[in-house]
């Protein structure tokens, strides 16, 4: 339960709440993942677990892309977090720009990468990762978005590129 005096929650207790929130579904998800491996196997929870994870960011990506066009803006790399449905608060992120001139997204701290790390269950917790190129093809599928770093693979923080396809 939140610290709050019914009228007003501070912005750190609301983040305490965000991050209380997204450890829950990590939960949720980790035990979703062992009910199926425990009645169908690994290899058949994973293709289970990495097909529910491409229908949920497909999902996002395009109710993303809805509230872009809504907006009358372009569908490129720079407006999707004008679509997304990510909290402003719970996760520690900024913009790293690359030699080459590109900005990536660096992500410091995550939720549910706290959760799966402390409970041992990087694996299954990286598999729910690939929500981001589910996400960014849906929402534009000229759009390609790979992880360059994740801290569930071991590196200290997480990096996604986004940029256009090549032809």
């Amino acid at each position: 339960m939140s610290k709050n005096d019914g009228k007003f929650l501070s912005k750190e207790n609301a983040e305490q709440d965000v991050i209380s929130m997204a450890r829950r579904l990590a939960s949720l998800y980790l035990h979703f993942f062992q009910v199926l491996e425990e009645e169908l196997g690994e290899e058949k929870a994973r293709v289970i677990i990495r097909k529910v994870i491409a229908n949920y960011g497909e999902e996002s990506g395009n109710d993303a892309r809805e509230k872009v066009k809504n907006l009358d803006q372009s569908l490129d790399k720079e407006n999707f977090a004008k679509g997304s449905d990510l909290p402003s608060l719970g996760w520690k992120s900024e913009v790293k720009e690359s030699p080459g001139g590109k900005q990536n997204a660096i992500i410091t701290y995550c939720p549910f990468a706290e959760y799966w790390l402390e409970k041992g269950a990087e694996e299954v917790g990286r598999l729910y990762c690939f929500v981001d190129q589910a996400k960014y093809s849906a929402y534009n599928p000229a759009l390609e978005c790979r992880h360059l770093k994740n801290v569930l693979d071991g590196d200290p923080y997480c990096e996604l590129e986004i940029e256009q396809k090549k032809s």
